[in-house]
C-alpha cells in the first residue's frame, strides 16, 4: 500500500508540475500581451508632416530607358545642374514580377513591388475615342464598375493589374500614392505618353504612378496630341515639348503631384529590334537632349516647396543584359541639399535606395503620412565633395559583384553535390579506403562560406578570379584545419573561425558581407543590410556545433563552461535581433529554437511534454525580445520589422499576415526551384544511409559523444527553425544542417575505426 500510495503521489506531483509548467508560460505570454498592448495605446500616433507655406509640390520627371552614364553626360548641362543643385543615387529596379515597364512605373507608384501586364499601358483620357468606336469613360465604368468622377486621366486596364497582384501577399494596393493623397484632399496629374502608334494601342505607363487605387488621375492629358512627326525618330514619332509646357502650366496651380512622361527614350528603347546599335545610340542622346531643353525650364522652380525628380524607372534592353540592374535617380529641392549623394533608411547604403522610397519621399514632401502598406521609406541626402564620382563608382561596385555571384554560387552548390554524393557511395558501400581525403572533402564544405567570405578582401575584379581565390582560399584554410588530426579539436577551431570573421563583419558595417557572393545582393534587394540568411545558417550551426564541442571535450568542468555557452547563446540571439546589427528577425526566433533545445538537452533532462512546454515558452520569450529589441527604437530609420511590430502593436496584423505569407511562398518555391533543395535531399540520404548501415558506429557515437548528438539534435531544431521564420529558410536550413552532417559522418567513420 505504501508503495501505490507513494506512486499515486508521485503521479500527481508529475502532473502537477506540468500543469503548473504550462499555467506559467499562458501567464507570461498573457502578461506579455497585456504589456505591450498598454504600451501600444499610450504611445503617440505618427503624425503627419505639417504643411508648409506656399504649397509643397512635386514634379516627377520620367526619363525612362537610360543609365547612369547617360545622365553624366556632359552634354545635357540641365540635367548636370539638378543633378548639382540636388541629390543622385542609384535606384532598384526591382518589381513583383519581370523587368517590364509597367511593373517599374507601379512599384514606384505604389511604395512596394508589384507586376505589371502588357495591357497595363492602356491609360486614356476620359474624353478619348478608343479603336472600336467607344469613348474611354464608358469602357473605364464597363470594366471597372466603379465611379470615374471628375478624373481625367483613368486605368481601363486595371482589373488586368489586379488580377495579376492579387497572391502578391502585400498590404499596399496598386495606385498607393495617388490613393494616399487622394485622402489628404491633394490632387494628381500626369502628362505625355510613350505611343509608338498614334492609330494602336497606347502606351502611357506614367498614368500608373499618380493614379489611385481605382485607377482615376485628376488632370492631365496623355493623348497623341502631345506628339509631333518626325520621320527620322524612333516610330516616326516624338514628344512635342511646347505642347507638354503647355499642358504643364495648364495643371500646375491645381495639382500637388505632377508626373511626366517624356517618352522619347522609352520609344528608342523598344525599336531596339528594328534599328543597328549606332541608331539606336543616337536616337537615345536625341532623347535624353531633348528632355535636357525641358528640365532646363523647371530649374527655376526648384526649392524648398518643389521638389524636382529625375526617375529612370529601368535601363535599356541592353544595358539590363549586361547586368546593369540599377537606375540613376535625381531629387532636387525640398529637404535635399545640393551636392548630395541619396540614402534611404530602407537600404541603409551610400548612393543607393529602392525604387518603393520613391512614393514615400513623396508623400513625405508633401505632408502626408506613409501608411497603407508602403513599404518605402523617404529619401534624404549627405553633402559630398565627389557627388557623381561616388556614384560611379558604387554602381561599378555593385553591378561587379551581382556579376559574379551567379558563377560563384554555382560552383558553391555543385560542390556540395559531388562531395555528399561521394560520401553516400562510401557509407552505402562501407568503403574505408581513402579516409584522409574524403575527411579533406568533408571538411571543406564547413568552410566554403569562410573561404567565400573572405574573397573580397583580395578584391578579385571579374567573375572568374573570384572563382579562383575562393578555390585557392578554400584548399589553403582546410589544409591548414585539418592538419588537427583530434576530429572534436578541429571543429572547435572550424566553428571559432567560421562565427567570429562573421560577427565582426556585421558588427563593424558588413562590409564583406555586402560584396560575399553567399551574402546577400544589394542588387537584388532582397537584403540591404545586416547578417543574410545564408551566413545566419552558418553562425547558428557553428556555434552550436561549437558548444558542443567544449561540453564533450571539458565535460568535467561543463559547470563552468555551460553558463559561458548560454551566454553566448543570449548574446547571438541579441546579435540577430538588434535593428542596427543583425537586423534578422527570422534568425533571432531559428537561434532560440536552436540554443534553447541544445541547452535543455546539454542540461541532461530528457524529453517530455513538460520540456516541450518549456520550448515553447523560450520561443514566446524570444518573440518578447524581439518586439522589445524593435518597438522601443521605431523610427523612419527602423527596419522593416520593426514596423511591422508597430503596425502590429497598433491593431493593424495585415502586414504581418502578408509576411507570413511571403515567407511560406517563397519556400515552396525554392523546394522546388533552388539547387539547395538538392543538398537537402543529399543531407537526407546520408542521415538515412547511416542510420541503415551504420546502426552499431551510431550506439557507440551516442554513448561516447552525448553532447555531441545533443549539439546535433540542436542544429537540426535551429535548422527547422530557420525553415519555419525565413523567406529563404530552404537555403538557411541547407548550410546549417552542414554542421549536422559533417562531423555525424566523421566521427561514425572514426567510430569504426577506433575510439578518439
Amino acid at each position: 500500500m505504501k508503495i501505490l500510495s507513494l506512486g499515486c503521489y508521485i503521479k500527481r506531483r508529475k502532473l502537477f508540475r506540468l500543469r503548473s509548467s504550462l499555467a506559467m508560460a499562458i501567464l507570461a505570454a498573457f502578461l506579455l500581451s497585456l504589456f505591450f498592448t498598454a504600451v501600444a495605446a499610450g504611445r503617440p500616433a505618427q503624425a503627419a508632416a505639417v504643411q508648409g507655406s506656399p504649397k509643397p509640390k512635386v514634379i516627377m520627371v520620367l526619363l525612362n530607358r537610360i543609365t547612369l552614364e547617360d545622365l553624366l553626360d556632359n552634354r545635357y548641362q540641365n540635367i548636370s545642374k539638378v543633378i548639382s543643385q540636388g541629390g543622385l543615387g542609384l535606384m532598384t529596379i526591382n518589381t513583383g514580377g519581370d523587368y517590364n515597364d509597367a511593373g517599374a512605373y507601379l512599384s514606384i507608384g505604389s511604395g512596394n513591388r508589384f507586376a505589371g501586364t502588357q495591357p497595363a499601358g492602356e491609360n486614356y483620357h476620359r474624353e478619348e475615342v478608343l479603336p472600336d468606336g467607344s469613348r474611354a469613360v464608358d469602357v473605364y465604368v464597363r470594366n471597372t464598375g466603379n465611379d470615374p468622377g471628375s478624373s481625367e486621366i483613368l486605368a481601363i486596364s486595371l482589373p488586368a493589374l489586379l488580377k495579376v497582384n492579387q497572391n502578391k501577399n502585400i498590404a499596399s494596393v496598386p495606385g498607393q500614392l495617388g490613393q494616399i493623397l487622394q485622402q489628404s484632399g491633394l490632387q494628381t496629374a500626369v502628362i505625355g505618353n510613350s505611343d509608338t502608334d498614334p492609330g494602336g494601342p497606347a502606351n502611357r505607363p506614367a498614368a500608373l504612378v499618380a493614379m489611385d487605387e481605382l485607377g482615376r488621375v485628376d488632370y492631365g492629358n496623355v493623348t497623341t496630341e502631345l506628339l509631333v512627326r518626325d520621320r527620322y525618330a524612333p516610330y516616326g514619332w516624338r514628344t512635342d515639348y511646347d505642347k507638354l509646357k503647355a499642358e504643364l502650366e495648364r495643371v500646375w496651380d491645381e495639382s500637388d503631384l505632377i508626373v511626366v512622361e517624356t517618352g522619347d527614350t522609352l520609344r528608342s528603347n523598344d525599336s531596339n529590334l528594328q534599328e543597328m546599335k549606332s541608331m539606336i545610340d543616337t536616337h537615345r542622346h536625341e532623347a535624353v537632349k531633348n528632355a535636357d531643353r525641358f528640365i532646363g525650364e523647371l530649374l527655376p522652380k526648384a526649392d524648398k516647396n518643389t521638389m524636382i525628380m529625375i526617375v529612370t524607372p529601368l535601363p535599356y534592353a541592353q544595358a539590363i543584359r549586361d547586368g546593369i540592374r540599377l537606375s540613376p535617380l535625381v531629387i532636387a529641392g525640398g529637404a535635399v541639399e545640393p551636392g548630395s549623394i541619396l540614402v534611404s533608411p530602407s537600404t541603409r547604403q551610400e548612393a543607393l535606395v529602392a525604387n518603393f522610397d520613391v512614393a514615400a519621399t513623396a508623400a513625405r514632401h508633401l505632408g502626408v503620412a506613409n501608411s497603407g502598406g508602403m513599404i518605402g521609406l523617404p529619401i534624404t541626402g549627405i553633402i559630398s565633395g565627389r557627388q557623381t564620382e561616388t556614384v560611379a563608382q558604387v554602381q561599378s561596385r555593385l553591378v561587379a559583384n551581382w556579376t559574379q555571384r551567379p558563377g560563384v554560387l554555382y560552383y558553391f552548390v555543385r560542390y556540395h553535390w559531388i562531395v555528399y554524393i561521394l560520401a553516400l557511395v562510401q557509407v552505402i558501400t562501407g568503403f574505408t579506403g581513402c579516409r584522409r581525403p574524403a575527411r579533406f572533402l568533408l571538411t571543406s564544405i564547413l568552410l566554403y562560406p569562410l573561404a567565400i567570405l573572405l574573397v573580397p578582401l583580395i578584391g578579385a575584379a571579374n567573375k572568374w578570379l573570384t572563382i579562383f581565390f575562393s578555390i585557392l582560399m578554400l584548399i589553403l584554410i582546410t589544409y591548414v584545419l585539418t592538419h588537427i588530426r583530434h576530429n572534436l579539436k578541429m571543429f572547435l577551431a572550424l566553428a571559432a573561425a567560421s562565427v567570429v570573421p562573421c560577427v565582426i563583419d556585421v558588427l563593424t558595417g558588413a562590409r564583406l558581407m555586402k560584396t560575399a557572393a553567399l551574402g546577400y545582393d544589394l542588387v537584388a534587394g532582397g537584403r540591404f543590410y545586416g547578417i543574410g540568411n545564408e551566413y545566419m545558417g552558418v553562425v547558428i550551426g557553428a556555434s552550436i556545433l561549437g558548444a558542443a564541442v567544449l561540453l564533450q571535450l571539458y565535460s568535467d568542468t561543463r559547470r563552468w563552461v555551460w553558463p559561458l555557452i548560454g551566454l553566448a547563446f543570449a548574446g547571438l540571439v541579441v546579435f540577430f535581433a538588434a535593428p542596427g546589427v543583425g537586423t534578422n528577425a527570422g534568425g533571432a526566433l531559428a537561434a532560440v529554437v536552436g540554443f534553447a533545445v541544445s541547452m535543455y538537452l546539454f542540461s541532461g533532462r530528457k524529453v517530455t511534454i513538460r520540456s516541450v512546454i518549456l520550448l515553447l515558452g523560450a520561443v514566446i520569450t524570444g518573440v518578447g525580445i524581439l518586439v522589445l529589441v524593435n518597438y522601443f527604437i521605431i523610427s523612419e530609420s527602423s527596419s522593416h520589422i520593426g514596423r511591422a511590430i508597430d503596425n502590429a502593436l497598433q491593431g493593424d496584423l495585415t502586414a504581418v499576415w502578408y509576411t507570413v505569407q511571403r515567407k511560406l511562398v517563397a519556400n515552396f518555391y525554392l523546394l522546388r526551384n533552388s539547387p539547395f533543395n538538392v543538398i537537402l535531399v543529399l543531407q537526407l540520404l546520408l542521415g538515412l544511409a547511416i542510420a541503415a548501415r551504420k546502426q552499431a558506429a551510431l550506439a557507440a557515437l551516442a554513448e561516447r559523444d552525448r553532447f555531441m548528438v545533443c549539439g546535433m539534435a540542436g542544429i537540426f531544431s535551429g535548422a527547422l527553425g530557420a525553415f519555419v521564420f525565413n523567406d529563404s529558410g530552404v537555403i538557411a536550413a541547407a548550410i546549417m544542417l552542414n554542421y549536422l552532417v559533417v562531423p555525424l559522418v566523421l566521427m561514425v567513420v572514426k567510430a569504426e575505426a577506433k575510439p578518439g
